[in-house]
C-alpha cells in the first residue's frame, strides 16, 4: 500500500469514532446520561452561592450552563473555539452566553493568559480530559478568580469499586486514547488525595470533598450489584466533587 491508502485507513478510523462521540446522536446520549449530575450541581451551586449577580465561569459548556444561565445573570463559558468544538457535550442553544476561547492544554504558556475576574469557576468533568499536567490549568483559574473566589471540580474517581472490579478480572478500567483529538477522551483520572495535593500546590484550600454517584439506567446485574456495594462505602463511588477556595 502507498501513503494514500494509509491515509484512507486513518481517516476511516477518525470518521467512525466521530459518529460515536461527536455526532448529534452522541450529544443526545450525553445530555441524557448526565441529567442527574446537571440537576445535582445546579442545586448544589445555587444553594451554596445564592447571589444571582455573581460572576460565573463554566468550563466546558453543556446543558448545565443553560440551567445556570437561567439563575445567574453573569455567566460565561470557556473552552475550545466554537468552530473547533465538536465534543459530544456541545449544546446548540448557547449563542447568548459569552464564550472565552482557550485550550487548557496550553495553560502552561502563561503569556497567553487573558485577564478576567470571576467569583466562581465550575470545572465539571473536564480535568480528566487534559493531556497536560492539570496544575497549569488550576494555576490559570487561580489567576482568574477574585479574592476568596471558589473553584468547583467534579471528576471520576480513579479508585472507584467498578474499576477495581474490572482490574480484578483482567479488564481495562480506563478508556483508550481516541483517534479524534478534537474531542479527547479521558487521559488521566485522579484520587481524592491527588486532587487535594494539586489544589494546595496551586494556592487553593479544600473546603469540601464528597463522593457521589450519578449513575442511571444501569442495565446489567453486575453494574447494579457494584452500584449497591459502592453505596455502602462512599470512597468506592464513581464520581467525586471537590470545592476549592482561593487563598
Amino acid at each position: 500500500m502507498n501513503k494514500e491508502d494509509y491515509k484512507k485507513i486513518a481517516a476511516r478510523w477518525i470518521e467512525a469514532e466521530k459518529l460515536q462521540t461527536s455526532s448529534a446522536a452522541s450529544r443526545a446520549r450525553y445530555q441524557q446520561t448526565h441529567q442527574k449530575r446537571f440537576s445535582y450541581l445546579f442545586h448544589f451551586i445555587t444553594q451554596k452561592f445564592p447571589a444571582e449577580d455573581l460572576e460565573i465561569l463554566d468550563v466546558g459548556k453543556s446543558e448545565l450552563t443553560l440551567k445556570l444561565a437561567k439563575y445567574y445573570r453573569n455567566i460565561s463559558t470557556l473552552g475550545f473555539a466554537p468552530e473547533k468544538d465538536e465534543g459530544g457535550h456541545t449544546v446548540q442553544d448557547k449563542d447568548q452566553i459569552p464564550h472565552l476561547s482557550f485550550d487548557l492544554n496550553q495553560a502552561k504558556k502563561i503569556d497567553s493568559w487573558f485577564k478576567a475576574e470571576f467569583d466562581i469557576i465550575i470545572f465539571s468533568e473536564v480535568i480528566e480530559h487534559l493531556s497536560q499536567a492539570p496544575e497549569f490549568a488550576l494555576l490559570f483559574f487561580h489567576y482568574l478568580l477574585k479574592k476568596n473566589g471558589f473553584l468547583l471540580c467534579t471528576t471520576p474517581n480513579a479508585a472507584a469499586l467498578f474499576r477495581r472490579y474490572k482490574l480484578l478480572f483482567g479488564f481495562q478500567p480506563f478508556a483508550r486514547i481516541r483517534f479524534f483529538s478534537e474531542n479527547p477522551g479521558h487521559y488521566r483520572e485522579y484520587t481524592k488525595k491527588e486532587l487535594i495535593e494539586m489544589g494546595k500546590k496551586c494556592g487553593f484550600a479544600t473546603i469540601d470533598h464528597r463522593y457521589l454517584s450519578f449513575n442511571q439506567n444501569l442495565k446489567s446485574w453486575k453494574e447494579k450489584f457494584v452500584e449497591k456495594i459502592s453505596a455502602l462505602y462512599p470512597a468506592w463511588n464513581w464520581t467525586q466533587l471537590i470545592l476549592w477556595k482561593k487563598k
